[in-house]
């Protein structure tokens, strides 16, 4: 009886089964580096959609402070021009009132009677004297 033949045989089907438990745990490790590869790249996805997001939103405040500086920016030079229309036009009033006053004989001599009077009375400023 040839005992060598079974063992034999034995041996090649422990090298055959070891030979599948490596390739099949060969197997599950490339199947989890591909898994973990897809699930590197969806996060990478995921990131870059929420950047943009963020970007997006970025420029959108970025947008709306800008119109509102201008809208700012508008209205204090419509007021600051409507003050200095109104400043210049008081400054056109109070010239036509002194030209006037300067033009009317009496008002001018009335004016400078008071001023010979003020320079001429009395120093303590008492005029009922």
């Amino acid at each position: 009886m040839n005992t060598a033949a079974p063992a034999a045989d034995r041996e090649t089907t422990a090298n055959e089964h070891a030979e599948s438990s490596v390739a099949q745990a060969i197997d599950r490790v490339l199947e989890s580096e591909q898994a973990a590869q897809a699930a590197v790249e969806s996060c990478r996805h995921e990131c870059d959609a929420a950047l943009e997001r963020a970007r997006q939103q970025r420029r959108s405040i970025l947008e709306r402070a800008q119109a509102r500086i201008a809208a700012l920016h508008a209205r204090a030079a419509a007021a600051l021009a409507r003050r200095t229309a109104e400043i210049i036009e008081a400054q056109r009033h109070l010239a036509a009132q002194t030209t006037e006053q300067l033009a009317d004989t009496a008002h001018r001599r009335a004016a400078l009677e008071r001023l010979a009077a003020q320079l001429t009375g009395p120093e303590d400023g008492n005029h009922d004297a």
